[in-house]
């Protein structure tokens, strides 16, 4: 199964301006999720909206739009395996370790203790491997807080994203039979389609089995829960060129689906319809918000932001900063979430020579 069996047919893959606001996009979202963070871990009487779910799903949509066209264009499934460990592993396992360590100074155990506690072992090998439900937490450290003190809430994120990046190459495949069984027309849809709806079901149905049963309601929040939203991206990189053009014909009805979507929350109307409304407002905006397109074009920040945002956060929390200085505290976690960020970058730029920028998926 090679990667270029969709090239070889009439499917394409979109080509994208580089005058586009995709990664201003991407850091937006990470900034709401930074901020709704910060307010929800410390508890400051501050405004928050729970639009990090969204921001969550926009960063799968974004993934499955880039993605695939990373897939697309590399001459191989061992180059594209390759460029997906470069952009998501180095860093991920730079912060795992690097808060492992560091974060011994916040444990309530002394440091001979702290190292020698099995918690401490069991926390890296489970994070290393993605699986962060299994050890959420270090030994003694932000005991007492928000979410029984774990540790980087927001890397159960990363699991999903590496389990569609396996996927993928399989999805791809059996849309490329389905074009050619039909001889063109679109049919590669109906694989995209079938995956959305089995993922809207499983949305719907497995909160409902989890309650009713002893299965662990982790479960709920698992990649079959958002094949909708990668797919929903998926669709704009193989028809994108007959898409794009309906987008300003689109974009408002999403808009205003979107909107009453997240008002009255009918648990399976939402499921239906938000992925594919979201896609098309994310696609619109990310093709002609052009006075943002310099906004993360040489480097783009978001996913290291994304990594080591949670645990400062829970640091100024555990310092009792939010607690006298509410404000501050959510410009300092901003602030040294920046220059992590920057110095996890450069990491990157001088372990692989490149930088994360919606190019660098290509």
């Amino acid at each position: 199964m090679s990667s270029d069996i969709l090239q070889k047919s009439s499917i394409f893959s979109v080509n994208v301006s580089k005058s586009n606001a995709f990664n201003f996009l991407r850091l937006a979202c990470c900034l709401i999720v930074i901020y709704e963070h910060c307010v929800v871990l410390s508890g400051v009487n501050f405004p928050c909206y729970d639009l990090r779910g969204i921001a969550v799903n926009v960063f799968f949509i974004l993934s499955g739009f880039w993605v695939t066209q990373s897939f697309l264009k590399s001459t191989s499934i061992k180059e594209y395996a390759i460029k997906r460990f470069k952009k998501i592993l180095p860093q991920y396992w730079l912060v795992v370790l690097g808060f492992a360590v560091g974060l011994s100074a916040f444990s309530v155990l002394p440091l001979r203790e702290y190292f020698c506690n099995g918690s401490f072992y069991k926390y890296l090998a489970a994070n290393i491997f993605t699986l962060n439900f299994i050890q959420p937490n270090l030994p003694g450290v932000f005991e007492g807080l928000a979410l029984n003190g774990s540790v980087n809430g927001s890397l159960w994120t990363i699991k999903i994203e590496i389990g569609f990046y396996i996927l993928l190459p399989f999805i791809v495949f059996a849309v490329k039979k389905m074009h050619e069984k039909f001889n063109g027309g679109g049919y590669g849809c109906i694989v995209l389609a079938a995956l959305y709806l089995l993922s809207v079901l499983y949305e719907v149905l497995m909160p409902f089995v989890t309650e009713k049963t002893s299965l662990p309601s982790a479960l709920n929040n698992q990649l079959p829960a958002f094949i909708s939203y990668f797919a929903s991206g998926m669709i704009f990189a193989f028809y994108g060129e007959k898409l794009f053009p309906n987008l300003k014909i689109a974009f408002l009805p999403s808009l205003a689906l979107l909107v009453l979507l997240n008002v009255f929350k009918i648990p399976f109307v939402s499921a239906l319809l938000m992925p594919i409304c979201l896609s098309f407002c994310v696609m619109f905006l990310g093709l002609n918000l052009k006075v943002f397109a310099d906004i993360g074009r040489k480097t783009d920040y978001s996913y290291s932001l994304y990594l080591v945002h949670y645990p400062l956060a829970m640091c100024f929390v555990s310092l009792g900063v939010f607690e006298k200085m509410p404000g501050f505290a959510i410009f300092s976690v901003l602030g040294t979430s920046f220059l992590c960020a920057y110095l996890l970058e450069n990491f990157q730029q001088k372990l692989f020579g490149i930088r994360c920028n919606a190019e660098a998926v290509k």
